[in-house]
């Protein structure tokens, strides 16, 4: 078994290659031999797995970092719109801070260690999100309103790391943020057409069913089912979000101050502000009048289950 396991040492607070090292001798012995590459830069983990696939050099690439090392990876299994392989699959090892990904696999996949060794692999869902001038996939959850204020804030802030950053941020963001109206078309899991409009404090598109460090926004989702469960917060007080909090990390989503769900396969969110936004920690915007679109690549990326 031929595998590449793509390390990002400044996970984990710049703690991931300490970290690695004591796993290194067990993984080896559990594993068989591989080679490590350690990124040097941003999408450096992307650039990697790009070349990897083209060339065909290995049987499974395993990621050694957190979340954001993830979706620079999988965005590496996509050139020009196409799947560059099937057959080439990922996997995790979780060496991240928030590490949220790693828990919708785990409950998706109780015996996640045998299915690494034996690269044992399934076909799961990607999301796409696109604005006019970029596009971006996606494997655990895009958002947009507060959630894309924070993720600009804690990627500008010196502190940034664990739940606890995550939380001052979104303390912070809130008092910063002004909900917008915003225009909500999608096409549901039957195939109609619906719409709605709020004045958006959050929108989330999920595809896994954590982020923020294991707050739960989407108990029921499915990274094999075909759609997107998304959720839409607005029209109540920021206070009451705040005082809320605690049932999301408990996943009580239903009955949450302003949350209102459904499930799609694609959503478009039109605004005429300024609408910002975040997939899997990589931040984006969409200049007014704002359009971004979501949708759902059903049973495309080979991930080890």
């Amino acid at each position: 078994m031929r595998r590449l396991i793509i390390l990002n040492p400044k996970s984990r607070a710049g703690t991931a290659r300490n970290a690695f090292r004591k796993l290194e001798s067990e993984l080896r012995a559990k594993l068989g031999d591989f080679d490590v590459y350690e990124t040097t830069a941003p999408r450096d983990a992307t650039d990697r797995v790009r070349q990897t696939l083209k060339a065909g050099a290995v049987d499974q690439i395993i990621v050694a970092g957190g979340d954001g090392t993830i979706n620079e990876a999988v965005n590496g299994y996509f050139e020009n719109g196409l799947l560059l392989s099937d057959s080439i699959p990922l996997a995790v090892i979780s060496l991240g801070t928030g590490s949220d990904f790693i828990k919708t696999i785990r409950q998706v996949s109780a015996v996640y260690d045998v299915s690494l060794q034996k690269n044992q692999y399934r076909q799961v869902d990607v999301g796409l999100v696109s604005t006019r001038s970029m596009r971006h996939y996606f494997v655990n959850i895009a958002s947009a309103g507060i959630a894309g204020k924070i993720m600009e804030s804690l990627k500008s802030s010196k502190f940034q790391h664990g739940s606890p950053a995550y939380f001052y941020h979104t303390l912070k963001s809130l008092y910063l943020y002004h909900p917008e109206l915003v225009e909500v078309e999608y096409v549901d899991e039957k195939g109609n057409l619906q719409s709605r409009s709020s004045r958006l404090l959050n929108f989330f598109a999920c595809n896994g069913r954590f982020n923020g460090g294991g707050m739960n926004w989407a108990p029921d989702a499915s990274i094999e089912d075909g759609v997107l469960d998304a959720v839409i917060i607005g029209g109540v007080s920021k206070t009451r979000m705040v005082l809320a909090s605690s049932r999301i990390y408990a996943g009580q989503i239903e009955g949450f101050p302003g949350a209102s769900q459904f499930r799609a396969q694609k959503i478009l969110l039109r605004s005429k502000k300024l609408i910002q936004g975040e997939a899997d920690g990589e931040v984006y915007s969409s200049e007014p009048p704002a359009e971004v679109q979501y949708e759902i690549l059903p049973r495309t990326l080979p991930l080890v289950l």
